[in-house]
């Protein structure tokens, strides 16, 4: 789509507060359809407050002001709303790019070019299913996919371009292929697939939410489909692929730039509050239609000041305020979790994503946080204070004689004489705390291919934040410290070949504008640590 937000690249308004690239505007919430999952639990009828023609107007005046949003006319269905095109007309002619989000049942030939002469750049089309029979049962009306595949044909007809978007349940899970084939069929220019959020009506799709694993081998299975058609694909409310996409990227040895990836390679999983906010029907402004917290009325307070100074946005703006794994995890600044799928499953709009597999790697640098606050050294050291015997135990056993079992932690459980639902709660307890940083298997690099090394920068304060930024962003980074020294910033960073090592360095420095210091590892005396706390009375010896 032309102007697509992920083309623009990232800039900053005036007072430092980032552009607003993209607000999806809920115009109306009314609908004729009746679907499982949506998050407006909409209905045919009028529903009272939404903002007039005037003041919808109004609100379109105030859009350049904050970088000329791509703007989403969206519901319920936009359609229901008379005075839509007259909407879409004018944001046009302010040389806003426009998009129309209805559910395709009631487009005609008529309303079709009514759509085109709008100045609409595109429209996107909902299937969740490949056939009538999944698609109306999901949707709740019989005809629905039918009478979308006619309003798809005359999009067509009055050549407006349009994309697919589906729902990613674990009914049509095993239908994807099917309705990856559909969209070509129909000529989409693009397909977005959405991971479904519990909210609105979705809170009673519980068992259609996809595990987190799940959700790793669809965005997995996305990835590898992309470069195999001309459509883009793209995955919303699906923050990890960005994440996978250069890990991808970088088991093949290619950039992650506009060239290979298109637009996407621009972007950020999550954008709520940092490039993309909602309107509600009545004027709310919100993170996104799936996260409602309010963050002003445009009615009361003119959109631009909401976007500049909302005590919400800052928040989503400061990484400081990530809890969990998603603050220190090395893809915060790609992927950021789902704000929405945290509040909605764990009610903590700024918690860790609740269906992330991903274990971070490094830990981002103590100095942007204050005293007391979550990740600072004085709160680790309160942490430890604070471990009970029972953690002690499973901390001492678990670093030393982890069982390699169906279930582990039932095994956990018998040795300590706990239940195993206790071992699996303590366990993802300190995991959640940060004092266990990941389970898994450590692999040699040498023994891989692969090579390190000890780099040092000397930092000046002012580009402090953007170079530990930088450099956590790598995932070849495995630790990065702060010290008191005119060294002031130590990480390690591991990388296919010496060469690979030294572009990623380059580009760190070029970024920041910092030279680092390259040390590479020439002879590895590995020393294996255990911490012995005081739980387990014969954890077993350490192997040096």
């Amino acid at each position: 789509m032309k102007g697509h937000p992920g083309g623009r690249p990232n800039r900053v308004l005036p007072d430092g507060s980032p552009v607003c690239r993209l607000v999806a505007w809920e115009v109306t919430r009314s609908c004729n359809l009746a679907c499982k999952h949506c998050r407006a639990e909409a209905h045919p009828e009028p529903y009272p407050g939404e903002l007039t023609t005037l003041e919808a107007k109004a609100l379109i005046d105030t859009f350049p002001d904050v970088g000329n949003p791509i703007v989403i006319f969206t519901g319920g269905d936009p359609m229901m709303r008379p005075d839509v095109y007259e909407l879409v007309a004018y944001a046009h002619g302010k040389g806003l790019v426009c998009a129309f989000s209805p559910n395709g049942t009631l487009i005609t030939p008529e309303t079709a070019l009514r759509i085109k002469a709008a100045g609409t750049d595109r429209c996107s089309i909902s299937l969740d299913g490949p056939d009538a029979e999944s698609h109306d049962r999901f949707r709740g009306v019989p005809g629905a996919f039918d009478a979308s595949l006619r309003g798809i044909g005359h999009l067509k007809d009055a050549d407006v371009p349009f994309q697919i978007n589906t729902t990613v349940t674990r009914d049509n899970l095993k239908s994807f292929k099917d309705i990856f084939r559909l969209c070509e069929t129909l000529g989409a220019a693009a397909w977005h697939i959405f991971l479904l959020v519990p909210m609105g009506r979705a809170k009673g799709l519980a068992d259609q939410v996809i595990t987190a694993r799940e959700y790793e081998d669809v965005l997995h299975w996305l990835y590898d489909f992309r470069k195999t058609t001309s459509m883009h694909l793209k995955a919303t409310c699906a923050p990890h692929y960005y994440r996978i996409m250069r890990q991808r990227a970088r088991e093949e040895g290619i950039p992650v730039n506009m060239e290979t990836f298109g637009m996407d390679a621009m972007t950020r999983g999550c954008l709520g509050g940092t490039g993309f906010c909602f309107v509600s029907h009545v004027g709310r402004v919100q993170p996104c239609g799936y996260l409602e917290l309010d963050c002003g009325n445009v009615r009361k307070t003119p959109f631009p000041e909401i976007w500049r100074t909302s005590a919400i946005f800052g928040q989503f703006r400061d990484r400081a305020c990530y809890k969990g794994k998603c603050g220190p995890c090395e893809y915060h600044k790609v992927c950021g979790g789902c704000r929405a799928r945290a509040y909605s499953m764990d009610g903590d709009h700024m918690g860790e994503e609740p269906l992330c597999s991903y274990t971070p790697t490094t830990v981002q640098a103590e100095s942007p946080h204050e005293e007391g606050a979550p990740g600072h050294p004085h709160e680790a050291a309160k942490a430890g204070e604070e471990l009970d015997a029972t953690d002690r135990r499973i901390l001492d056993v678990i670093q030393t004689d982890f069982p390699i079992e169906p279930r582990p932690y039932a095994v956990l459980g018998k040795r300590l004489g706990i239940p195993e639902e206790e071992v699996l709660e303590r366990v993802r307890r300190l995991r959640k705390r940060r004092i266990i940083r990941r389970l898994g298997a450590n692999f040699q690099s040498r023994g891989v291919g692969f090579t390190s090394t000890l780099c040092a920068a000397k930092v000046p304060e002012d580009r402090l934040d953007a170079f530990i930024a930088a450099v956590n962003a790598e995932p070849g980074v495995t630790h990065n410290y702060l010290r008191d020294h005119a060294y002031n910033v130590w990480f390690t960073l591991i990388a296919p070949s010496r060469d690979a090592a030294r572009q990623t360095l380059d580009g760190i420095s070029r970024t920041t504008g910092v030279p680092i210091l390259d040390l590479p590892a020439e002879r590895i005396y590995k020393i294996r640590v255990d911490f012995r706390l005081g739980g387990e009375t014969d954890p077993g010896e350490a192997d040096a």
